[in-house]
């Protein structure tokens, strides 16, 4: 009896390790303001480590070139066209998406940055997509199944407003991130700008991702579909 507790004591150590384990999921470091492409190379190199995938070649397949941001629609197409079941959840109106609307949506000082690093051709392609398929919901979700969904092994890549985070008053600094861990109190990220799992207290960065210009953008990654 005492040697059959023992066994199930380690069982049950052994599951809570590997539970607390962050996603091993590969850094790959952003060159310029390509953090979004940084974060699709990173999912796709998680998953099909066979591939070589680059950022240089994903920055050309969603569109994002020179100092040019990319929007998160612009990551869907390539992870769904590459194999992976994937849902987007954002709060952004896309179906009203227009430079006049952005600033009257974002303010004057966030909607002005935002239209400048914006390449519209390529946004405009990615919204179609969205049209055209059904994995983007136009809605917040809630924290609860982003810890559900990382508990169960999903990638799930996010966007925060970074000043936020680190509690530096300023200009929307919208920065894309990928969650690697999530306990009671903190948070692990790969930061494309600052290295690989990052640790930010959770409910600060629960408050970088619900802040103004960030729309609580998140895509999670289920795996390969079958």
């Amino acid at each position: 009896m005492r040697k059959n507790l023992v066994i199930c004591l380690f069982l049950l150590l052994s599951a809570c390790v590997l539970i607390a384990r962050p996603l091993d999921i590969p850094y790959v470091k952003q060159v310029g303001p390509s953090c979004v492409s940084s974060q699709v190379t990173m999912a796709l190199q998680y998953y099909f480590p066979e591939r070589k995938y680059t950022l240089e070649q994903i920055d050309s397949t969603i569109g994002r070139e020179k100092e040019k941001w990319a929007w998160f629609s612009q990551a869907l197409p390539i992870l769904v066209n590459e194999g992976l079941d994937v849902h987007y959840y954002s709060k952004t109106p896309y179906n009203r998406l227009t430079p006049e609307f952005v600033l009257e949506y974002y303010g004057i000082e966030d909607g002005t940055l935002i239209n400048e690093v914006t390449d519209w051709n390529a946004l405009y392609n990615s919204i179609d997509f969205l049209r055209a398929t059904n994995r983007y919901t136009n809605t917040k979700l809630p924290w609860q199944e982003v810890e559900k969904a990382v508990n169960n092994g999903n990638v799930c890549l996010m966007i925060i407003d970074y000043n936020v985070l680190i509690k530096k008053p300023g200009i929307y600094s919208g920065h894309g991130v990928t969650i690697t861990f999530i306990n009671q109190t903190h948070v692990l990220f790969h930061n494309s700008n600052k290295g690989p799992n990052q640790k930010a207290k959770k409910q600060d960065f629960i408050d970088a991702w619900n802040a103004p210009g960030t729309d609580n953008d998140i895509i999670i990654v289920r795996g390969k579909r079958r």
